[in-house]
């Protein structure tokens, strides 16, 4: 999922996530689907390129230090069909970039320090803001697991490109925000404030 910050993607990824099979119905502008409770979030910006690794493929115990006990990682507590989002994707390190393509590849994953290939199911999405392409033509983004993660690619266009979306969201925005204020009233937007 990509384009620009504040365009939706982590909504899009948690609709996707959460769902068996998604639908999108176009009389009802919404997305319709079978709905699952196993989607598992992980922002990369927000971690170093070791916990990254810890946090998606789990360790043995010793296998760095402040590894005190073994751990399973997101990829391995997914249950079979659920979904693991990797936000900011091209924040990844390249060791770590490997290690993933590798459990694309073969559905398996093996603890930091361990041995074992521990089979696992889980479907993988991932957002950026960056333009990937040419990050992998700067060195910075592996080109195999480039294309093994875009299957399917869903560019957010952003809201100054969408000004027709504008009206849903303040009625959306002003729905939440009256809904739990009694006697809250809002009779509407001006056509010039629009």
């Amino acid at each position: 999922i990509v384009g620009p910050s504040g365009t939706g993607k982590e909504l899009v990824a948690q609709a996707i996530g959460m769902s068996r099979y998604i639908a999108f119905d176009i009389e009802a502008g919404a997305f319709a689907g079978e709905f699952a409770e196993s989607y598992f979030p992980l922002n990369l910006s927000a971690l170093s390129p070791t916990l990254i690794e810890s946090e998606l493929f789990g360790h043995r115990h010793g296998a760095y230090t402040g590894a005190l006990e073994d751990r399973q990682g997101w990829l391995e507590v997914c249950p079979p069909l659920g979904s693991v989002f990797l936000d900011e994707i091209g924040e990844m390190a390249l060791t770590a970039q490997v290690r993933l393509l590798r459990v694309l590849e073969e559905r398996s994953v093996t603890r930091i320090g361990g041995e074992a290939a521990i089979p696992v199911d889980v479907r993988v999405l991932a957002a950026s803001n960056k333009d990937l392409l040419a990050a992998v033509s700067r060195g910075e983004f592996r080109r195999d697991l480039y294309y093994r993660l875009k299957v399917v690619e869903m560019a957010l266009p952003p809201l100054r490109e969408r000004r027709h979306d504008i009206p849903l969201l303040i009625e959306h925005y002003v729905a939440q925000l009256t809904r739990d204020r009694r006697g809250a009233r809002f009779e509407g937007v001006s056509a010039e404030a629009m």
